[in-house]
């Protein structure tokens, strides 16, 4: 049964308040790992809505159509489900004379500013109510996409622009405050690697002056030191199953490739398995707190450390590692295979025709470098804090967006009442987070 209409509000078409350009089809002889302009992709948009930079970008080196240069402030959204979820995804653009419009993506041009906000439209995309319209308008079966025109024939409900602007304000506050996490999050990953680079790949470690250096398979390294094969140095190397898990949206975390990021757990949407699964699923070890999760497939060589009160399983090619406590501390070999020379070693082992994947041999005989005890105490001193900080922000964000995703449609749907808060909205609210 519909719900009735607030007071205030009125009922129409997307299509009656903005058009939707389509991108441009860039030249692919001209993509390169570097450059200027960065090439977008849904993969730059979260499935819950929102701009984000991946670890590796596409650039075009190429002639550029002025009119394809995105400037900050832009809305665009999503038209191919490059991964489940993304499809109708909206995020703003978060500066100027960087990214391009490309293909595949849709810009909200010649919008009405005295009927839709565009911040409230930011919100208004990521609500179920318009996913749930695109993706049942959409064509194509393995891969779905939808159109200008299946955009515009989207039906919502919006109220006055000032009240727009009061509902997009309270859900910025909460954007704001994942997007703020989500940076101290990159500058601590970035300190703890930096840690690492200044004491094992330079060597500028506490007391670095009095050491004597010796020749090692990987180099020069200070006396006392060793090298080691990652299989010599842990109690654990543990193949995932090689199947899916029966997953859900209750129960325990399932980490698969993709919830494994540069240091830490992605559990924002993580799937869950159920506690007969779970219990199947740990039969050969029980995830643990340090304990390291590696991604064998893409992407290859991501790893993270499993922080405390977290309960989870293994996904589907994933690998758990976990380090003797007697002879290396996890904190410094979660470092240590985030490094570049790690990281370049799985990316040569990696096999497959068409996507990379890791095999278990090359992950046990990884050779790495084993620092002395007192330095890798040292060491450990320094890295489980900002590890800890790490996780702390995460789980705030995690507290956050719950926060957001139960707000969001009592707010776009006129289920709060705003109209008596006084909210100073300012001239632009920023919602790329």
């Amino acid at each position: 049964m519909k719900t009735p209409l607030p007071s205030g509000w009125k009922e129409c078409t997307l299509g009656s308040l903005f058009k939707v350009k389509h991108g441009y089809a860039f030249d692919g002889k001209f993509f390169a790992a570097e450059g200027d302009y960065i090439l977008l992709t849904p993969g730059n948009f979260f499935d819950q809505g929102g701009f984000k930079l991946k670890d590796k970008e596409k650039f075009f080196i190429g002639d550029i159509p002025s009119d394809y240069v995105l400037n900050k402030g832009d809305l665009i959204v999503a038209m191919t489900e490059q991964a489940e979820g993304l499809l109708g995804s909206s995020a703003i653009i978060p500066s100027s004379n960087r990214f391009l419009h490309n293909q595949r993506l849709g810009l909200i041009s010649d919008w009405h500013p005295d009927e839709i906000d565009i911040c409230f439209l930011y919100f208004l995309f990521n609500t179920q109510s318009v996913r749930q319209q695109i993706r049942a308008a959409a064509t194509g079966t393995k891969v779905r996409h939808t159109s200008p025109t299946r955009i515009g024939d989207v039906k919502v409900r919006i109220p006055s622009v000032a009240t727009q602007r009061k509902i997009a304000g309270i859900l910025s506050a909460y954007s704001d405050l994942i997007k703020n996490n989500t940076r101290r999050v990159a500058i601590l990953e970035e300190m703890a690697q930096a840690i690492y680079r200044e004491w094992f790949v330079h060597f500028r470690f506490p007391g670095h002056e009095n050491a004597k250096f010796v020749d090692s398979p990987l180099g020069r390294i200070p006396e006392g030191w060793r090298i080691a094969t990652l299989d010599e140095v842990c109690v654990e190397i543990i193949d995932s199953e090689h199947k899916t898990a029966p997953l859900q949206d209750e129960g325990f975390p399932s980490i698969r490739t993709p919830n494994i990021g540069r240091g830490h757990l992605l559990l924002e949407n993580v799937r869950r398995v159920s506690e007969s699964t779970y219990e199947k699923w740990t039969r050969r070890a029980i995830p643990q707190t340090g304990d390291l999760i590696l991604a064998r497939e893409a992407p290859v060589g991501n790893v993270a450390i499993i922080p405390e009160r977290e309960t989870v399983c293994l996904g589907q090619r994933t690998v758990l590692i976990r380090a003797n406590a007697d002879l290396m501390n996890p904190h410094y070999l979660l470092r240590t295979l985030l490094d570049d020379r790690c990281q370049s070693v799985f990316s040569g082992a990696s096999s497959g025709a068409t996507v990379a994947h890791l095999n278990l041999r090359d992950i046990r005989t990884l050779k790495i470098v084993v620092a002395s005890s007192e330095v890798l105490m040292h060491t450990a001193s320094l890295l489980e804090p900002l590890h800890q900080q790490i996780a702390n922000s995460l789980l705030r964000n995690r507290k956050l967006r719950n926060s957001l995703d139960l707000l969001l449609p009592k707010l776009i749907s006129g289920q709060l009442d705003v109209e008596t808060l006084d909210i100073d909205i300012g001239e632009s609210l920023e919602v790329a987070a």
